[in-house]
């Protein structure tokens, strides 16, 4: 019986407002007049009053709808109040024989409910929206931090080239800056390098830097064939090419897995650098995408890092071959162009 009597309880969505002929309202569902204070207000109202933005909460015109079959419904919402958002809607229906003349009637139903679960879409796009900006700027401070890993690493292990590194890895920090003070700025820092100075590092030197890029759960295992020591190639290759596609591998492999990476040198002043990994894989379909802008399969990513790698793989005149099967791995060779110190100073 108690919870009979509490659904009686509740209001209808739906009833008739009844209007005089100066707009005074004569008779209101339960609903209107809770969610518009009308038994608390000093005078009964005219439907007039209720668009007065200086008496809140107050109504206003949302939008205005046109049935096919000729009815027309006014969407309004209650604007001026705090908590749940409130509306509705209404059309024209025909008084009832037992109102008297010059009256108008109106049937207007409770859309608040309706109107809260938009605001709940609309909060939960944005936290997407926010979710994905974050991972998206995570991103790219991870490429920019990892030049400047890259460049530091290089010192450490290879001090005899720290005079040729040293002045990279300060432009390295400036751009890093530099992206920093926009992101909190919104305004470039007018002191900070402008233009992309780019300088090579050793082939040779590479093994020891990119095997520190493995993870207690993801080992990295990178080998060096037939690699001169006077062989040269610019850091942004490493740094814009090679570090975000083992990145893609890195995140894409299970647990305990390894990640192998053979860097080599062939004819004709090119590295070729061989990425294998044991991950997920690719289909068809996701591999002939997998440079696409925008494009990803894995939830809260913009699908960017292979984007910019392979826009950096044509700016630098290189090119690459992804080979993939679902569930198998990924093979993905690049070539890039090398030089020697020789051919730098000649």
């Amino acid at each position: 019986m108690n919870h009979v009597a509490s659904q009686t309880n509740v209001d209808p969505p739906g009833g008739l407002l009844f209007l005089a002929n100066d707009g005074t309202i004569t008779r209101a569902p339960k609903f209107f007049r809770r969610i518009l204070f009308l038994d608390q207000r000093d005078t009964t109202p005219s439907i007039f009053d209720l668009f007065d933005a200086n008496n809140p909460p107050y109504l206003e015109l949302h939008r205005i709808f046109r049935h096919p079959y000729g009815a027309t419904e006014f969407h309004l919402r209650v604007k001026g109040r705090f908590g749940t958002r409130h509306g509705f809607r209404y059309w024209s229906v025909a008084a009832p024989d037992d109102q008297r003349l010059g009256t108008a009637a109106f049937f207007i139903v409770d859309d608040s409910a309706l109107l809260q679960n938009h605001a709940w879409d609309f909060r939960r796009l944005r936290r997407e929206i926010l979710s994905d900006t974050k991972d998206s700027l995570s991103s790219y401070f991870k490429n920019r931090l990892a030049t400047v890993q890259l460049l530091a690493e290089t010192v450490r292990d290879a001090p005899h080239i720290a005079a040729e590194s040293a002045p990279r890895l300060v432009t390295a920090v400036d751009e890093l800056s530099n992206a920093l003070n926009q992101v909190i700025t919104g305004i470039n820092d007018i002191e900070s390098t402008s233009q992309y100075h780019d300088s090579p590092i050793r082939l040779s030197d590479l093994d020891a830097v990119i095997n520190m890029w493995a993870t207690p759960n993801i080992c990295i295992e990178c080998s060096l064939h037939n690699v001169s020591p006077a062989t040269l190639i610019p850091a942004s290759s490493i740094e814009r090419i090679v570090l975000p596609v083992l990145e893609n591998a890195r995140d894409s492999s299970p647990e305990n897995s390894t990640i192998e990476i053979n860097i080599s040198e062939v004819d004709e002043g090119f590295a070729h650098f061989e990425i294998i990994d044991q991950g997920e894989g690719m289909s068809d379909r996701v591999r002939r995408r997998a440079g696409d802008p925008f494009f990803t399969t894995r939830t809260g990513q913009l699908g960017l890092g292979l984007a910019h790698a392979r826009e950096a793989l044509r700016d630098a005149g290189g090119e690459w071959k992804i080979e993939s099967t679902a569930r198998e791995g990924t093979q993905v060779t690049i070539l890039l162009p090398i030089t020697t110190s020789a051919q730098i100073f000649q």
